[in-house]
């Protein structure tokens, strides 16, 4: 059971670091409405992944 936790953190490594790389390419562009986009979906990133790692560590401590 727990290695599905650690799948899980795994996966969101990878998915990290591809959504970084779009979140980088619309923070690059001279519009100022993708700026802010990519400025709002790295703060959806960030939440989501304290809650992801907040309850996988929580399920492997438990």
């Amino acid at each position: 059971m727990k290695f599905a936790y650690i799948l899980l953190l795994g996966l969101l490594l990878l998915v990290d670091v591809l959504t970084f790389t779009e979140i980088a390419s619309l923070v690059r562009q001279p519009s100022d409405l993708q700026v802010g986009i990519g400025l709002g979906l790295l703060l959806v990133l960030v939440v989501a992944n304290f809650f992801v790692i907040r309850f996988s560590l929580n399920k492997l401590r438990a």
